[in-house]
């Protein structure tokens, strides 16, 4: 854990913890020795598990401060001792990043029961990259709660009240800031006065230090306030002005006064004359270990570090020379406890009693140089961890970097330092300026500007480079500057730009697919609906005979002219129309600008004369042709689907017109395709109000003339217009995808029709149509064992009609479930055999018992000699393979007859009867009964 490693010969209590789960990732030495616990033993645990929170709930304040500020200072709290102890003190936490790159939790501990070790200090918040400057000010720099308490102090403010230490001072003067001040009524007055928005300078007041010395200081502050003009915490800064003040009253008090001053001061004063200590006050004496009347006549050079004796002699020899300078240096003395302090001496030489001497004051710095020593060691490896980061950081002054990582210039392909003084318009792409423009006049408005954003930046070598930016306010030597980092997020860009070209883009082609040319038509029928808004069309075309390709090349040559196909509309058309692969052999084209009737057919007539040259397929030239529906914005289209829906019913206006021309669609159309979505939304509501009804119609035995059973035939009693054939509804039902419950309903009536007539005519057999799509449903079959039960049918009374597309394959899910279909005995048919493509073997490798021949076949079998042969050969055909055959659309006794010579022995149709309402079909069922079975 890096993080912690850069804290290991602190003596600050420090922790870094996982932010995702709270679990610690390393402590270092200074928390073993202060709370008892091993590193092995908190490693990997949470705070907890061990026991280390006496109170559960200061966990929750924790994070609960986290997720709002992101960090928390001087947060009181206790902490249970590996010995059960329980030891006060305060944590200041923040969000930090280690080196790895991992987000963790950044805890930095101050423990009433372990004080800082001479010499040294903790930093009162874990120290960031510029906080530095903030910690090094001679000044005492401080945060205050209204209500009493501080935020934040810095070294210099301890230092002054006379703490060795901000956490100190933070720890002691937890409460009540305002009782450091000698007289109370000054501190009310200051409150008074920040409250009313006024901003104190150079006030002066007396204030209390810890070992309970006053002390002058000049104090300035001011009120940070929130919108609603509330305060929230004061800020200010104050220096120590007791030896001015002392200084003036020394001019207005006699010389005892004086002494009483020097007496008071906390700077040693001396006077050394012919070597020895003329005069020593008490705070010298206090600094050496010795009382004023033993020091007093000492022989200074005895107090001398012997490996500063040479350098003090020479000073020495310098200020009796007559040396006009007063010298300030530093020196080793050596204290009465043998201990070394290192003091910081100001010496100026004088005439007292008729010979030279030398007086002036004396500090103990020794603690100071310790904390100005971890200052820099903090600051080099603060700086360290920035100038290897992964990621760019930082600072300007206006719009000029002062500051940038060795990270941030490579970002740019720039050398070290060469990104210092530039502004940040001379390395951002013109098109995001406006942005970062507006962003400077918002925050020099004092409006709220976002502190992340992305922007785009630019390469030496001109690429553009996509980062995501964090910016934010920081104070530096009194000004503010702005600071950050900069993320590197070019590779996330494009791959997201790729994911969304391919989310609106056709794979095969390159052309923009199904969702972005609505998208862009609906953009169209916007602009078009408002004031003033210009014309606009779409052309809906499809390819004519690409079926034949796909069927006798294969799909890779269908593909390949697809492709073909896609170039030559760009080529031709791409600067004013957008063009789509919509879905299979269809494409879509929106004019771009006003689009009226006579561009849209110039446009159409263009698209047509593009396939007149053939196609190169496969490696064999091929012709193609296109048919072209076109539709003109109307008003009254509220989606795109409504548009393509009528340039869809165009186009097949114009492959039924001869193809390879197109049509544009008409009020008569209109009409035609409202009267569909009338009829549409009736046959969605008929479920729902019973409205149809199953005929049946019967089959005979050609033969014998019995009957043996019946067709389920679904018949449609519309509200309006009356008792609807299948022909007038059912290819609506499969384009809009009822279908499939309207056969589970037809089934179900069927079965349940079945189960009473057979109590009259056991051997009757029902034939239901089922649609290729309810073939493949996964409950079919069980749908089907379930009604065998309920109406305690036998599975052979049951017969299936399929047509020949949904097993041409011979595989798949229909496949199987004609396979089960068999195993449990339902009979299985194909209905309308001879008008599909089917192969033979398919039939071969097929769970099918019966045919049944197209009327197609039947309707001519006397006068036209070709299907007489195809019939004959269908009934070889179905003898062959053992399949039952029945005939279709049977009108004369002619055909009968010649059906019955052919062998064919099952048939149906008006020559025997009509499909027939349950009641009538009763009837001749009952009439019958006693021949069937």
């Amino acid at each position: 854990m890096r993080l912690v490693d850069a804290f290991q010969s602190s003596t600050s209590v420090v922790a870094v913890m996982r932010a995702s789960d709270g679990v610690f990732l390393g402590v270092n030495p200074a928390f073993e020795r202060s709370t008892g616990y091993r590193r092995d033993q908190v490693t990997g645990r949470l705070p907890v598990e061990i026991g280390l929170w006496p109170d559960p709930a200061f966990r929750s304040q924790i994070w609960s401060l986290l997720r709002g500020d992101h960090r928390a200072v001087a947060l009181p709290m206790h902490l249970r001792h590996a010995d059960g102890r329980i030891l006060p003190g305060h944590l200041n936490v923040e969000f930090a990043t280690d080196a790895d790159g991992e987000t963790v939790v950044f805890c930095l501990l101050h423990l009433a029961t372990e004080p800082a070790a001479p010499g040294e200090t903790a930093p009162s918040a874990p120290p960031g990259f510029y906080r530095a400057l903030y910690l090094a000010a001679s000044e005492g720099i401080y945060r205050s709660l209204p209500g009493g308490g501080f935020l934040d102090v810095n070294p210099a403010m301890a230092r002054i009240l006379g703490y060795d230490s901000p956490a100190q001072l933070l720890q002691e003067v937890a409460r009540e800031a305002s009782s450091l001040y000698v007289d109370p009524e000054s501190a009310t007055h200051f409150h008074t006065r920040l409250q009313a928005g006024e901003r104190l300078e150079r006030v002066r007041a007396r204030v209390r230090r810890r070992d309970g010395g006053i002390i002058w200081v000049s104090e300035n502050a001011r009120g940070i306030f929130d919108e609603q003009g509330k305060v929230l915490f004061y800020e200010g800064s104050l220096v120590d002005i007791t030896a001015q003040v002392e200084a003036e009253e020394a001019l207005r008090q006699s010389r005892t006064l004086y002494q009483v001053l020097v007496e008071n001061s906390r700077d040693g004063v001396f006077l050394i004359q012919r070597g020895k200590v003329a005069f020593a006050n008490q705070a010298l004496a206090s600094i050496l270990g010795y009382e004023v009347p033993e020091l007093t006549g000492m022989d200074y050079m005895s107090l001398v570090d012997p490996a500063d004796i040479e350098a003090q002699m020479a000073r020495r020899a310098a200020r009796e020379a007559g040396s006009p300078a007063p010298q300030v240096y530093e020196v080793r003395l050596r204290r009465r406890d043998g201990r070394v302090i290192l003091c910081e001496v100001r010496a100026d030489a004088v005439q007292y009693e008729g010979d030279i001497a030398s007086t002036g004051t004396l500090r103990d710095v020794t603690e100071e140089r310790a904390r100005q020593r971890a200052i820099e060691d903090a600051e080099r490896r603060y700086r360290t961890l920035v100038e290897h980061s992964q990621v760019g950081v930082f600072i300007m002054d206006g719009d000029r970097y002062t500051y940038a990582n060795t990270a941030f210039t490579q970002m740019l392909g720039l050398g070290e330092g060469e990104l210092v003084g530039r502004g940040y318009r001379e390395i951002m792409a013109p098109e995001a300026v406006p942005a970062s423009e507006q962003r400077d006049r918002d925050r020099a408005a004092g409006r709220p500007v976002p502190s992340d954003f992305e922007t785009c930046l630019l390469h030496r070598d001109g690429r553009r480079v996509f980062v995501r930016v964090s910016i934010g306010p920081v104070e530096l030597d009194g000004v503010e500057h702005l600071t950050g980092t900069v993320l590197d997020v070019t590779r996330q860009r494009e791959a997201e730009s790729r994911l969304r070209f391919h989310a609106t883009h056709d794979p095969l082609t390159g052309l923009p697919n199904r969702m972005l040319f609505n998208q862009k038509l609906a953009g169209a029928m916007l602009a078009a609906g408002r004031a003033g808004g210009q014309p606009y069309a779409v052309l809906f075309l499809d390819l004519d005979g690409f079926k034949w390709v796909n069927d006798s090349l294969g799909h890779g040559a269908g593909d390949g002219l697809l492709v073909q196909i896609a170039r030559r509309l760009e080529d031709s058309l791409l600067q004013d129309v957008l063009i789509a692969r919509y879905g299979g052999d269809e494409f879509t084209l929106l004019p771009e600008g006003p689009c009226d009737e006579a561009r849209a057919a110039a446009i159409a007539r263009q698209v047509i004369a593009l396939f007149e040259q053939p196609f190169d397929a496969g490696g064999q030239q091929v012709f193609s042709s296109a048919s072209l529906g076109i539709v003109l914005g109307r008003p009254d289209y509220e989606s795109p689907e409504q548009v393509l829906r009528d340039a869809d019913t165009a186009m097949y206006r114009a492959k039924s017109a001869g193809k390879s021309g197109f049509v544009v669609f008409d009020e008569g159309m209109h009409q035609q395709a409202l009267s569909r979505l009338q009829l549409e939304t009736d046959l969605r509501l008929a479920f729902e109000r019973a409205e149809f009804r199953v005929h049946y119609q019967p089959i005979i035995e050609l033969a014998s003339g019995r009957l043996v059973g019946a067709e389920a035939l679904v018949r449609w009693l519309h509200p309006r217009r009356g008792l609807l054939a299948p022909a007038e509804f059912l290819p609506l039902a499969e384009e809009s995808g009822l279908i499939t419950q309207l056969d589970a309903w037809v089934l179900g009536e069927a079965c349940a029709q079945l189960g009473q007539w057979r109590q009259v005519a056991p051997g009757l057999s029902m034939n239901v149509n089922v649609d290729e799509r309810q073939m493949v449903a996964p409950g079919l079959v069980d749908e089907v064992l379930a009604l065998l039960h309920r109406h305690q049918l036998p599975a052979d009374s049951l017969r299936l009609e399929v047509t020949e597309t949904a097993f041409r394959s011979g595989r798949g899910e229909a496949e199987r479930h004609l396979l089960s279909l068999k195993a449990i005995g339902v009979g299985l048919v194909v209905d309308d055999f001879g008008t599909g493509y089917s192969s033979l073997e398919s039939f071969a490798s097929s769970p099918f018992d019966a045919l049944k021949m197209d009327q197609v076949f039947i309707r001519d079998i006397e006068t036209n000699p070709r299907h007489r042969a195809i019939v004959r050969t269908i009934n070889g055909f179905a003898g062959e393979l053992g399949l039952a055959l029945t005939a279709e659309g049977i009108e004369t006794e002619g055909q009968r007859e010649m059906l019955r010579a052919i062998g064919c022995q099952f048939g149906q149709g008006f020559l025997f009867s009509r499909a027939l309402p349950p009641e009538q079909f009763e009837q001749m069922l009952s009439a019958g009964a006693g021949i069937v079975g």
